[in-house]
């Protein structure tokens, strides 16, 4: 008796829900699928005949049959995000993001005050975040980065004590960043970079102390820094590039620094390097590059085993490269250059064995350079030109298997290039003009086939030119001015992409061939005046944009310029 009894009931709530139809969340979906265009393998299981939308694709429900999840991330979906979205009163966890939405952000949004995460990031969203939307007081997820956002932000956006994390990089926001961002008490990531955000960063960040991500860079944000932003001690990265940042750094993580990555660099701070930073262990990158800092780079840096990245270049620093940063056997990059730094290069840096590269250029370095650093096997870039270096390149350079760009221009360096030169490696860029080099250009220079600039002018080499410099396919300009080298003007066979070629002042003789350069139609300008060259005048009806050619101070017999010779700082031909 009691089964048919429930039997029967079962059967008048199941008509009974029928003839009510569809549940006013199906509903708001239905009416949403108007404007937001659905694929196919989601939109077919989007029955308007069904009691509740809770079998729906990418739909969830609670037990009552309420909808609190619409996910559909990267489903392919265009169009816009319609009013309807604020009917579902029940929606906890909204995620529209990766796909081609575009249109605004509807202010009935901020209905849906039960909303706990909102992810409408890389889409095409425009217009401006709506003030209603700090109605979601539950909200601990805020994406909305990768749109085309524009306005300022909301300051009742920020007025939540529950958000969490809050990413609305790369759009176009405005304005300046809400006092109210103080209020987030329980924010632990904050992203806000790739904007035009202006204005100071406001003391009331520090009450933000759970805050472990600040990401500001590329706004034009100005001022000073917070003095007391290390009241934030759980702070692991803080990154403000490129931004309008004035005066010294004022705050101090004198105990339990927890910073992992911390970067002002493309600012105007001013003053030392603190010296606390030597607490901070857990610091892997290290940046204040194009900055106005003076004073010496502290010892204290040498305490930051973990640190991968140490950029420190284009500032005012002075004094000695510290040896201690030798002690940083992490690092992979070791950017210095551009200060006034003086004194040796310490030995020390050779037990860097992982790095990477090394920029110690345009400074007031002396002394013979560590051969010991050319032992260093993961070396993929050594820019240390423009100071006064002297000694000599030992043979393991040529062991180098990653070396990519050798830079040492405006040095005393002496002695031979080692002749096994880039038979390892693919260099792509070797510059050595002016210093005292001797010998010969090492002949597989180009054996990566990938080198594009080869400047090795103002030296005391000599010999030819070798064939595999001449049939190099991917170099772009060579520069051998002043220095010894001799015989004829060898016959570039291919070199399609090269555009520029010095080759004055040397001792090269004899006739220039009339297909020396046929194979060259990229070349803008030809450089071989003060030679011993002689014959006829050479055509050069291939190079189609050759702009300058000086050929003077030769001894061609011929005083006319055939049909298709450019002049000398002219675009225009010379008739003959």
């Amino acid at each position: 008796m009691n089964l048919v009894f429930w039997q029967w009931l079962l059967l008048f709530i199941t008509l009974v829900s029928s003839s009510l139809g569809l549940s006013s969340d199906g509903l708001a979906l239905l009416a949403l699928s108007k404007n937001l265009m659905l694929p196919s393998n989601i939109s077919s299981s989007w029955d308007a005949s069904n009691a509740t939308p809770c079998k729906w694709n990418s739909v969830t429900c609670d037990k009552r049959g309420n909808v609190i999840s619409l996910d559909l991330t990267s489903s392919g979906i265009s169009g816009s995000l319609g009013p309807e979205i604020g009917h579902l009163n029940y929606l906890q966890v909204l995620s529209l993001s990766d796909n081609n939405i575009s249109g605004s952000i509807p202010p009935e949004l901020g209905n849906c005050n039960m909303l706990e995460q909102l992810d409408l990031s890389q889409n095409f969203l425009s217009g401006q975040i709506p003030a209603s939307m700090g109605n979601l007081k539950k909200l601990s997820l805020l994406s909305l980065y990768n749109n085309s956002l524009s306005g300022t932000i909301p300051g009742e956006l920020f007025e939540n004590q529950f958000m969490e994390k809050v990413y609305l990089h790369s759009n176009k926001l405005s304005g300046s960043i809400p006092f109210s961002v103080g209020e987030m008490k329980s924010l632990r990531s904050l992203w806000l970079h790739e904007n035009m955000l202006s204005g100071v960063l406001p003391d009331s960040i520090c009450n933000c102390t759970k805050l472990e991500e600040l990401y500001l860079l590329d706004n034009q944000l100005g001022g000073d820094l917070p003095r007391n932003l290390s009241e934030i001690k759980g702070l692991r990265i803080f990154d403000a590039t490129t931004n309008n940042f004035t005066g010294e750094i004022p705050f101090s993580f004198e105990k339990n620094c927890r910073l992992e990555i911390f970067i002002l660099s493309f600012n105007q701070i001013r003053g030392e390097i603190p010296k606390w930073l030597g607490n901070c262990t857990s610091l892997t990158q290290l940046a204040f590059v194009n900055n106005s800092l003076s004073g010496q780079i502290p010892p204290a840096v040498g305490l930051l085993r973990n640190l991968t990245y140490l950029l420190l270049s284009q500032n005012n620093l002075s004094g000695p490269i510290p040896p201690e940063i030798g002690n940083c056997r992490l690092l992979l990059w070791l950017e210095l250059d551009a200060n006034q730094l003086e004194g040796t290069v310490p030995k020390d840096l050779a037990n860097l064995r992982n790095l990477q590269k090394l920029f110690l250029f345009e400074n007031r370095l002396t002394g013979d350079f560590p051969e010991d650093i050319w032992s260093i096997q993961s070396l993929q870039s050594v820019l240390i030109y423009r100071n006064g270096f002297t000694g000599k390149l030992p043979s393991v350079l040529a062991e180098l298997k990653f070396l990519q760009n050798i830079t040492l221009f405006d040095n005393f360096f002496t002695g031979a290039i080692p002749l096994g030169l880039g038979a390892n490696s693919h260099l792509v860029a070797v510059d050595f003009t002016n210093n005292n080099f001797v010998g010969e250009i090492p002949p597989n220079i180009c054996s990566g086939k990938t080198l594009r600039i080869l400047d090795l002018g103002s030296n005391h080499l000599s010999g030819s030119i070798p064939s595999g410099v001449v049939d190099c396919p991917s170099l772009e300009r060579l520069i051998v001015q002043g220095n010894s080298f001799s015989g004829h003007i060898p016959e570039f066979r291919n070199c399609m992409g090269l555009n520029y070629i010095d080759l004055s002042h040397n001792g090269f003789d004899g006739p220039v061939t009339p297909n020396v350069f046929s194979n060259c139609p990229c070349l803008v300008q030809i450089s071989p005046q003060t030679n011993n060259l002689n014959g006829s005048v050479p055509g050069f009806r291939d190079c189609t944009n050759l702009g300058v050619i000086d050929l003077s101070h030769n001894s061609f017999s011929s005083k006319i310029l055939p049909r298709y010779v450019y002049c000398v700082h002219c675009n225009r031909r010379k008739r003959g």
